[in-house]
């Protein structure tokens, strides 16, 4: 894994995103439209605060804006920490003190997610687990001269 020092000159080096849905917050019944129901995760809450001891937080949520608000109101709610949702447009980093709440993938040392793959460096591997989580087999190996081809023929232009 890749090492993520504290660096005064690098504003992403700053902060920790971590994504809201089935990562901090559970709903073993289903989206329901939208409300926010559930209980916290085990040991989120006590992650959370120990992340935020040391780094600036963000919470990620590919929630509509609309739900921001209710989104904050629980972290408030179930983390007593001061928490604020994202109303500046530019934003590229967050470095404050409380939770901010947003729908953009700002600028951080490290991410928490349910749903991410970790790139390595190999494409390969990255692409045989993006297919196994999205539900496709595993592409038959071939010996590609032209890798341009290959992923063309992996990913036919749909558009």
């Amino acid at each position: 894994m890749t090492v993520v020092p504290l660096d005064p000159a690098s504003p992403a080096s700053h902060a920790v995103g971590i994504d809201f849905d089935q990562t901090l917050v559970a709903h073993d019944d289903g989206w329901q439209d939208g409300r926010i129901y559930g209980k916290p995760i085990p040991g989120a809450i006590e992650s959370l605060h120990a992340l935020n001891k040391v780094r600036s937080v963000f919470i990620m949520t590919a929630r509509p804006r609309r739900f921001h608000p209710a989104v904050a109101g629980w972290l408030r709610t179930h983390t007593g920490l001061e928490t604020i949702v994202d109303e500046d447009p530019e934003r590229a980093y967050w470095q404050g003190d409380c939770l901010l709440v947003t729908n953009k993938k700002l600028g951080a040392a490290v991410y928490i997610d349910d749903r991410a793959i970790r790139f390595t460096g190999d494409w390969a591997s990255a692409l045989t687990d993006a297919r196994h989580a999205i539900g496709l087999p595993p592409v038959p190996h071939r010996t590609a001269r032209d890798p341009e081809a290959d992923l063309a023929h992996r990913f036919p232009d749909r558009c």
